[in-house]
């Protein structure tokens, strides 16, 4: 691919799926929520991720520019159908590692749902989940899938390690079913390879639109505080999901540009 002077894209280069260290897939699905959509985060990321420095003081370099980022665009997503939509990520997911696969791969939501069939084809053996909620029912209005249920479902078909952080709003059965699966809430000698997940709603209102808002969130400092823990561990992909604004500058998306930059921070 040869330089375009003129072009403005999210980063300053956009390699191809075969070189990269980094690929990035928007999932504009939100059709399972009960509040406000998600389905613009993938466009308001792009946009803050323009205007968003690289420089990060440790490890003192652009890391935008220290590893080959290449964003394949948004997939498209089936309205109101997550069985299809989940089928079209799963063998986007199979296309991408079948010529990369070691490449970290980045998804921006949409909904939480997209969670599940993400982890599904990566197979992590600890996902790390940043949230106001546990998202361990079992089914919602009777529905088995919906982003009040994927770390449920996560959790039964992968048996893997669940890291929940951030989480002050869930129902009692919840409650019970994260101890049955042991789910702990701090970062302490995690398996790996590790699948991260923020859903913006982990942040105190203040800092961000999200769906379903819920108050005494955390601040970007102990989010970031968080992300550091991981440096030196192997990440195989990370998503942020529920960001509900709809309108630029967008400081939702702000704060989702600058996560990004932490974790790139601890992959270089």
């Amino acid at each position: 691919m040869s330089d375009l002077l003129y072009v403005s894209n999210s980063f300053a280069y956009n390699y191809s799926i075969q070189e990269a260290d980094v690929i990035f897939l928007g999932i504009p699905f939100s059709s399972t929520s009960i509040s406000c959509s998600s389905i613009f985060g993938p466009v308001l990321t792009r946009e803050s991720l323009k205007l968003a420095e690289g420089y990060e003081e440790v490890p003192g370099r652009d890391v935008f520019k220290s590893l080959k980022v290449c964003d394949i665009g948004d997939l498209d997503v089936v309205p109101g159908d997550y069985s299809l939509t989940a089928e079209r990520i799963n063998e986007t997911i199979k296309e991408i590692r079948e010529v990369n696969k070691k490449a970290f791969l980045v998804f921006i939501g949409g909904e939480h749902l997209i969670t599940l069939p993400i982890a599904g084809a990566l197979k992590p053996k600890t996902i790390v989940q940043l949230d106001a909620h546990m998202d361990l029912r079992k089914d919602y209005l009777g529905n088995d899938f919906s982003h009040t249920t994927w770390a449920y479902h996560a959790k039964k078909k992968l048996n893997c390690d669940l890291v929940q952080i951030g989480a002050r709003s869930f129902c009692e059965q919840e409650k019970k079913t994260a101890e049955e699966f042991g789910v702990v809430n701090d970062i302490k000698n995690p398996k790996e390879p590790i699948y991260l997940t923020v859903d913006m709603d982990v942040f105190d209102p203040r800092y961000v639109k999200t769906g379903l808002p819920v108050y005494n969130g955390l601040s970007p400092e102990r989010v970031f505080e968080i992300i550091e823990k991981l440096k030196g561990k192997k990440l195989i992909g990370m998503d942020i999901v529920e960001i509900a604004d709809n309108s630029l500058p967008s400081n939702t998306g702000f704060l989702a540009a600058e996560i990004i930059r932490k974790v790139f921070g601890v992959m270089v």
